[in-house]
């Protein structure tokens, strides 16, 4: 045998042969696989869609609205108008007042929820009772005490009732989905509440 034979038969170069074929074919599927890529056509963008996917989405124009906040000088709870585009059904809107409530400081006023609180969820149930569910801002961030304690959940309930004085009866509070005994450690939260 030759030396140009034993090269071919050798192992070694069978699977230098395998390999070169291997990379062969592995390259030119690459390259149909890019050639095809690049005739792919892009699809035109989908049509715009409407503002409001329902008509009743649609926010009707603003209606004045009552939220109570602490006047510092009488130190009461007061309401104070505000005007806000609010949707009709019930719960929609409930969620839409609460959050106007926890969100709202206007001049000369103060605001007797604690800062950085928000409304989680509200929902109505079919006994009238509404409930709010807020972030534990509300208890960790409360300063204390039975008078603050009761000016908190006064803003809070005269808010619900002026807003719905047929549909809301009593109002149980919430922090992060569960129910507190109190906000500070003075008044019962434990049941629902009313006026």
């Amino acid at each position: 045998m030759n030396f140009f034979q034993r090269i071919i038969h050798s192992r070694l170069f069978i699977i230098w042969g395998i390999t070169l074929v291997a990379i062969v074919i592995g390259l030119a599927i690459t390259l149909v696989l890019i050639s095809q890529s690049k005739q792919t056509k892009i699809r035109d963008a989908p049509p715009k869609l409407p503002d409001a996917a329902n008509p009743t989405d649609i926010l009707p124009p603003l209606q004045e609205v009552n939220i109570f906040l602490l006047n510092p000088t009488s130190l009461e709870i007061t309401p104070v108008q505000v005007d806000l585009q609010l949707y009709l059904e019930p719960t929609e809107r409930l969620k839409q007042i609460v959050s106007a409530l926890v969100q709202e400081t206007l001049p000369n006023y103060r605001n007797p929820i604690p800062r950085g609180t928000l409304l989680n969820e509200a929902y109505i149930d079919s006994q009238k009772t509404a409930y709010l569910d807020f972030s534990h801002h509300l208890t960790d961030g409360h300063i204390g005490g039975t008078t603050a304690e009761l000016l908190t959940v006064t803003a809070i309930l005269k808010t619900v009732f002026d807003a719905f004085p047929n549909e809301i009866i009593h109002v149980q509070i919430l922090i992060d989905g569960e129910e507190k005994e109190t906000l500070a450690g003075h008044l019962d939260l434990s049941q629902p509440l009313r006026f």
